[in-house]
């Protein structure tokens, strides 16, 4: 319609733009149809999409000699750095530093012993000290004959011996005892049949330890005390390594030998009650612990002192636990088999010890001593592997309290944890340890856990 003039429509259309309309053909009529552009849709040409060479354009190219050759040189290249990498992976793996195994000790040097005798003690009641003190093996001296190797040591009463052992065994408990092959006794059934002639230094009484037939004779003479009384440890005297160097030898041997039957030969058995007896003198104590922190002996320790000696009664408190956790194993021998005094009055500190020795620090790590009074025992056992913990451990033998300082030594922070007590038994709630100032009672002593740090 039109713009309405005075009110009244104009009947007129609106005119419309020329560049909107487009023009069809005239239909039959003469009359012409009108289309808006926005209603024409307009096909626009589009290019196919590259798919490839058709397998025979493909074929074309297959024996051209350019793509020939150059499949050959990438067929060979291939294969030829195949082969390099295995080559390298190979040097690698043989030129690579092997890693060392793993350390390991014996059952036998794991755990302390308590002696135990058998024609004293109730078998029992020996079961019930060993688990009381937390050890795994006990140690019952010279069961086997001088005369004859196969028999037990008259000395002993056979049932007595059977039924301790049974008890004892039956607990899961090891049993040990002393093996002393050389000298023999004149009367020894080894000397007395000539067929053993050859294992002899003739015309003395030794074994001869290179003799390549006597490591399996001394195989079956130790067969048979596991078989007929579960024995599997045997300690040799440290004297008699020392004395015949090729005794060492044949002791390796043994313990390869005998792996498979958990038989256990530990030679460096030593008596420490001179030792002992002499802590009056300054340092003499720690002086021989020094001495024995590079090897694993075997201490034969009674931790009661005799009126005679010169040394303290309350000193063996501190003086058992600076033993149970050095390099090595104490034998704890009783006085008078009196187990119920003896638990009382040591039983807490074998025991706590007994539990630390398990760790690895303790089985494995490297022992190093802080310079202190002659009379305070202090050193460290750290392993080297990192993520183990180390562990500070004194004993003070003197009356007074002493003042120590850990961190001198290289791998020792400055702050630690304290895991034992000497003194009280006990561990307190808050149980940080300045490493700089460890306060030590007369007679006391303590054991700290820390991280150690890279030196």
């Amino acid at each position: 319609m039109g713009e309405e003039k005075d009110g009244v429509p104009n009947g007129e259309m609106a005119p419309q733009e020329e560049s909107s309309k487009v023009l069809l053909n005239e239909g039959a009529d003469g009359a012409k149809a009108e289309v808006q552009a926005a209603d024409i849709k307009v096909d626009i040409a589009t290019e196919d999409e590259f798919r490839g060479l058709t397998k025979s354009e493909l074929m074309k190219y297959a024996k051209d000699p350019f793509w020939v050759r150059l499949r050959i040189i990438l067929m060979f290249l291939f294969w030829a750095a195949w082969v390099a990498m295995l080559v390298l992976a190979i040097w690698i793996i043989v030129k690579a530093p092997a890693c060392e195994p793993p350390p390991t000790i014996t059952w036998m040097q794991e755990s302390a012993m308590v002696e135990v005798n058998p024609s004293a003690m109730d078998p029992q009641d020996s079961v019930n000290l060993v688990k009381a003190l937390g050890l795994s093996s006990f140690y019952i001296p010279a069961l086997i004959s001088g005369h004859d190797f196969y028999k037990l040591n008259p000395a002993y009463v056979a049932e007595q011996v059977t039924s301790l052992l049974q008890a004892l065994t039956g607990a899961g408990v090891h049993g040990v005892t002393d093996f002393v092959p050389s000298p023999v006794l004149p009367y020894n059934s080894w000397v007395v049949n000539t067929s053993y002639a050859h294992l002899f230094n003739l015309p003395a009484l030794t074994l001869n330890y290179d003799e390549e037939d006597l490591s399996p004779e001394l195989q079956k003479v130790l067969i048979f005390w596991k078989n007929e009384y579960n024995i599997t440890g045997f300690t040799v005297p440290a004297d008699e390594t020392e004395k015949q160097p090729e005794l060492h030898n044949l002791t390796t041997s043994l313990n390869h030998d005998l792996a498979d039957q958990d038989i256990v030969v530990g030679e460096g058995m030593v008596d420490v009650s001179d030792a002992v007896s002499n802590l009056n003198l300054p340092g003499s104590f720690q002086q021989f612990l020094k001495l024995n922190s590079d090897s694993w002996p075997y201490y034969k320790f009674m931790p009661v002192v005799a009126d005679h000696r010169t040394a303290s009664p309350a000193q063996m408190p501190a003086v058992t636990m600076a033993l149970m956790l050095s390099p090595g194993t104490p034998i704890l021998q009783i006085p008078g088999n009196n187990t119920e005094k003896f638990v009382t009055s040591l039983g807490g500190v074998v025991a706590a010890c007994s539990e630390l020795r398990s760790k690895d620090a303790f089985k494995f790590g490297a022992t190093e001593f802080v310079n202190s009074t002659a009379n305070v025992v202090a050193f460290t056992r750290i392993r080297t592997m990192k993520g183990t913990p180390g562990y500070a451990v004194v004993s003070n033998l003197a009356h007074e309290d002493v003042l120590l300082d850990f961190s001198i030594l290289p791998a020792v922070p400055s702050t630690g944890t304290l895991v034992y007590n000497l003194t009280s038994g006990e561990v307190p709630p808050s149980n940080k340890v300045d490493l700089t100032s460890v306060l030590v009672e007369g007679h006391g002593g303590a054991v700290i856990e820390f991280v150690a740090q890279d030196h």
